[in-house]
């Protein structure tokens, strides 16, 4: 089969040659066209359930509202983790599907459930999905501000809402822009309860007034002969005058107005968050991405826009982009394209010291774009993104792809050197057709081998699997497109390229170049002879040498992830529970004022607590500063930046920080539930109970060295102020307990009771108590309330107004009440660390019946992933056993082609032990990478003994063995060298964007080719000298694919 590939390539070189470059068209147009994305698509199928309910508290939202949603979905297909959260006046529901679940599904089945949850909802209470949005898809962070102060925050925010936001959603892959701080405008309408006493005029006479004072509607039509008038009666207006001048009632014939008992001003809705943009009042738009389009097209869009809308802005106020994902995909996509060239540079210098010839460096380099070109119309057909994932199986491959090219053109070029000695020469095609046929088995086997060692990173499930099987779609993708070419377009290139004559090879009887001399008489004089001689001392020697290296591993600590260098940061500062939006403001400036002080500060944007109808759900006592930092590369490095960052935020007192990158934080998040990378949790019924075991786990945490940063959970207690209906006295009074309820929830929560409408914009119409009269408990107190006889008494009269303690929300997970302490571990390898902490929580901390504790995060998935690359490496490993006994029909053989395993592995250890000192997935990655790339090494020693002899009428003999491995020397050394040297970019700038979770991968492969490479040259031929003797003989009598 694939000699007649072979040959009908050469029959048909215009064909081939036509293929080629229609490959190479296609594929740099579709390259240029894919997506550019930081990272793959991290998102996992999450349903998101939001519900508002005006003026509930947590307790009340999460037995009401909370609970009832989270039983409806209960025993839905496919869901795997439901988290809540019930906040004031707030119910989020997220209900986690399977990876892989069609999340149009997914919703289709929660909107399904949620038709029977909204029969046992309060009324005028309704849930609704927020829109599909992918993980990182906040791509931008837009700041709105007034810079002369000017314009008032609250009409800043009605610039962002009503003109950037609805420019900015009408652009295609804007899934949602979340605006928050300023304030959303409203028409509020603010009684005097004195003198709604004083005109005897109920707070239901009141609401029914404001509800009438705008509207329009319509009074049908009109026929007038040959034409139809429309009737309109129109009573809308957003004057506040006109609005007070409605009448209420008219006793006796004296008109009484609203504005005979209220105040009738422009405010703002109730506000559970504010922002600021570099120190200024503002509006932070928060511009969320759909999952499938290209973030760089998409950025470029909404700048465009924003520059467009500048113009239209009032006087003053300007919109400045924050935060903008782009940069970080620039810097590292760009970083990735750097040592992607700079590899396949240092591969071209690497063919041209070792064969001396343009003509053959350029047949085998041709391997590399035309493979590549047939991955990224692979990823077009898949969906991929050019991510820093494809990028990487692109970099990791570049040294590879070129490896079947290099083995075949080598010994073509061979065997027309030797054809050009003989005195009736072979025709050149058919000579061509036969070298590359006498190495089509071991290229094919060894394609196998490598393609097979990277299935495993298919195998994985989770955030690792969407991270890694990028990595092994574009290696395998481009080792079977490599193989493919090597075997058509290669041996096509050859027959054009390459000479045939006598004369045109220059030193046709010393074809080696200086370079390749002079490294075989030193391998021949040195290692080889040891090796052949001394066998057995070798081996003694490696097995100490792989002790050693085995040592190494239990030194290193354990990571999920590499740490991402990021050029942004996110500060996350809270205070104590309680702390009033006003007090965090002050709070917040402080910690502003010390960030201001770093030079590298560029911009910052503050978010204290949550946005109006936002699903990012935080407490009043936290907020976030999204910092940008100068890219103009002259201020320190970001390491000493973030260290600076860290000792100033610590002199505010009264705070705790945390500092994180937006990669990070969305990663843990995903995990966890929880921005952290350990989030210890405890579940159980009685919340008192969880947040007191809270506590004495976050103090045992503190005992802990590297574990001292343990912040409790935004769950705490809050001061409340609890009106307690005192029945007797209410009958007495002759006040109904649900009109009470229903005039204080209007009075001092606030009631939305009409909409009123200025030209597109919709301004709601809202009743309040001035902030004077709900200020304080003796105010409250004091209230004059309406009875059923119609008399006005003071609320203390049937109600105790009392100070309390109650949550700030409740946090449930698969419907349990839920506590987490979340640690950011200050040293490496967290599962030691939290593997100390379980032992002196179980020690120390006595759980009562019904409560339990997990721990979870990064480390868990790194404890996952390593088992689950565990257990899919072993079963790979015995196919390619199996493989290998196919292909020499000798398990001795095929045992031995697996020694170059341990040999990588020494390498990759003690490279990552001296440049990393931790392990990761992407160190484990590493491992099994060479491993593939090692062993190919060994199928073409051992295969080259068996054709000696059985084509070349070589014996079982030391001359045999110098031979052969003298005469692979060259292709060995080249494939090893190619692969290893184009990663080396990746390992001199290890710390550069994009180029986190490589890095190791490129650590451990280089580390391994270099010790497996120099090693083999001295093991293979001293265990085939050894052992081979046997398995050789067996292998030519059953007549190997090895042998041929």
């Amino acid at each position: 089969m694939l000699n007649f590939l072979i040959r009908w390539s050469l029959r048909n070189r215009a064909i081939i040659l036509c293929l080629s470059f229609l490959i190479l068209a296609a594929g740099f147009k579709v390259g240029s066209a894919l997506p550019l994305e930081v990272l793959p698509d991290l998102t996992k199928p999450t349903v998101t359930i939001l519900t508002e309910s005006p003026g509930l508290s947590p307790e009340e939202v999460e037995a009401l509202v909370t609970q009832p949603i989270e039983n409806s979905l209960m025993g839905v297909a496919g869901l795997t983790r439901m988290r809540s959260t019930s906040d004031i006046a707030l119910s989020l529901v997220f209900a986690e599907f399977e990876w892989g679940t069609d999340i149009y599904r997914a919703r289709q089945l929660v909107q399904e459930r949620l038709q029977v949850a909204r029969e046992q909802l309060p009324q005028n209470t309704q849930p609704y999905l927020t829109p599909v949005a992918s993980l990182m898809g906040e791509i931008l962070l837009i700041g709105v501000k007034s810079n002369d102060g000017k314009t008032l925050p609250m009409d800043v925010r009605t610039v962002a809402d009503w003109t950037i936001r609805m420019r900015l959603q009408a652009i295609p892959g804007v899934a949602e822009v979340l605006n928050m701080g300023g304030g959303v405008k409203q028409a509020q309408v603010l009684p005097d309860p004195w003198r709604m006493q004083a005109n005897g005029v109920t707070i239901e006479e009141l609401e029914q007034a404001v509800r009438k004072a705008a509207s329009n509607t319509t009074g049908g039509f009109i026929d007038n002969g040959p034409q139809e008038i429309m009737v309109r009666n129109l009573a809308m207006t957003v004057e506040l005058s006109e609005i007070g001048r409605t009448i209420i009632k008219k006793p006796g014939g004296r008109p009484i107005s609203i504005a005979d008992v209220a105040t009738v001003a422009w405010g703002t809705e109730p506000k559970r968050g504010e922002a600021a943009v570099n120190g200024s009042p503002g509006v932070i738009m928060s511009v969320i991405k759909a999952p499938g389009f290209d973030t760089i097209a998409l950025s470029e869009k909404i700048e465009a826009a924003i520059v467009g809308l500048q113009p239209s802005l009032p006087a003053g106020v300007e919109a400045i982009v924050l935060f903008r994902q782009r940069d970080f995909i620039d810097s590292a996509i760009g970083n990735l394209k750097k040592a992607i060239v700079e590899g396949a540079v240092m591969v071209t210098l690497v063919l041209l010291l070792f064969l001396l010839s343009f003509r053959t460096t350029f047949i085998t380099l041709m391997a590399m774009p035309l493979s590549f070109c047939i991955t990224l119309l692979t990823f077009e057909w898949m969906g991929l993104s050019v991510n820093s994932m494809t990028l990487g199986g692109l970099a990791v491959a570049i040294g590879m792809v070129v490896d079947d090219a290099i083995v075949d053109v080598e010994n073509v070029f061979r065997r027309l050197r030797e054809n050009a000695r003989l005195k009736e020469p072979l025709p050149k095609l058919e000579l061509i057709a036969l070298a590359s046929g006498e190495v089509r088995n071991s290229i094919l086997y060894a394609t196998i081998l490598i393609v097979l060692v990277f299935i495993p990173l298919l195998g994985l499930s989770g955030v690792e699997g969407k991270l890694f099987a990028p990595i092994a779609i574009a290696t395998i993708v481009s080792m079977i497109a490599s193989f493919v070419v090597s075997l058509t377009a290669i041996p096509v290139l050859c027959s054009f390229l390459l000479p045939v004559a006598a004369g045109s090879i220059r030193n046709a009887h010393h074809s080696d170049s200086r370079l390749v001399r002079l490294l075989k008489t030193v391998l021949k004089s040195s290692i080889l002879r040891l090796s052949l001689r001394q066998p057995v001392i070798i081996i003694a020697l490696v097995s100490m040498l792989l002790t050693f290296a085995l040592m190494l591993y239990p030194q290193m600590s354990r990571d999920f992830l590499p740490a991402f260098h990021e050029e942004t940061a996110v500060v996350t500062t809270g205070a104590a529970p309680g702390t009033s939006l006003a007090e965090m403001e002050i709070i917040s400036r402080a910690v502003e004022d010390q960030l201001r002080q770093i030079p590298e500060v560029l911009h910052i944007g503050r978010r204290i607590g949550r946005a109006e109808r936002s699903d990012h759900v935080v407490p009043v006592n936290n907020v976030e500063f999204d910092i940008d930092f100068k890219k103009d590369g002259k201020g320190r490095p970001l390491k000493i930046v973030l260290d600076d960052m860290r000792a100033r935020i610590k002199t505010v007192p009264g705070t705790f920080s945390i500092i994180s990158g937006p990669l990070s934080h969305r990663i843990s998040h995903l995990l966890s539930g929880v921005t952290s990378p350990v989030a210890v949790k405890i579940f159980g019924p009685d919340l008192s109970t969880i947040t007191s075991l809270g506590e004495q786990v976050q103090k045992v945490a503190k005992s802990i060295r590297g574990l001292t940063e343990a912040k409790l959970d935004m769950q705490a207690q809050i001061p409340q102020l609890r009106i307690e209906l005192d029945r007797e006295r209410a009958l007495a009074h002759g006040v109904s307990p649900g009109e009470l309820n229903a005039e204080l929830s209007m009075l001092l929560g606030g009631a939305q009771v009409a909409q009123l409408r200025e030209s597109q914009r919709v301004i709601d119409l809202a009743i309040r108590l001035p902030e004077s009269m709900r200020g304080d408990a003796d105010s409250i107190r004091n209230l004059p309330i309406h009875t059923v006889t119609g008399d006005h008494i003071p609320l203390h009269l049937v109600a105790d107004v009392r100070e309390a303690l109650g949550p700030s929300a409740v946090y449930r997970e698969n419907t349990q009440r839920r506590y987490v302490v979340s640690i950011k571990p200050s040293e490496r390898d967290a599962g030691a660390l939290v593997k100390l902490l379980e032992e002196k929580v179980r020690a120390q901390v006595k759980f009562p019946a019904g409560y339990i504790i997990s721990y979870e995060g990064d480390f868990r998935a790194e404890q996952a992933a390593a088992k689950r690359i565990a257990i899919l490496f072993a079963a790979i490993l015995l196919i390619i056993v199996m493989l290998l006994w196919s292909y020499f029909r000798s398990l001795v053989l095929a045992f031995q082609v697996l020694l170059n395993l341990p040999l990588a592995l020494m390498g990759s250890l003690a490279l990552t032990w001296f440049l990393v000192g931790n392990i990761s997935v992407a160190t484990l990655v590493g491992f099994i990478s060479v491993g593939g790339v090692a062993a190919r090494n060994g199928i073409m020693m051992i295969s080259h003994y068996l054709h000696l002899m059985k084509h070349e009428g070589e014996g079982f003999t030391y001359a045999m063995i110098e031979r052969g491995t003298l005469e692979r020397f060259v292709p060995v050394t080249m494939t090893a060298l190619s692969a290893g040297i184009a990663l080396i970019p990746f390992v001199i700038a290890m710390g550069d964007p994009g180029k986190e979770i490589l890095s190791p991968v490129a650590i451990c492969i280089v580390g391994g080719l270099v010790s497996s490479t120099l090693l083999d040259f001295a093991v293979t031929p001293a265990v085939f000298c050894l052992f081979g003797k046997k398995a050789a003989a067996k292998a030519i009598a059953l007549n190997a694919p090895a042998t041929h």
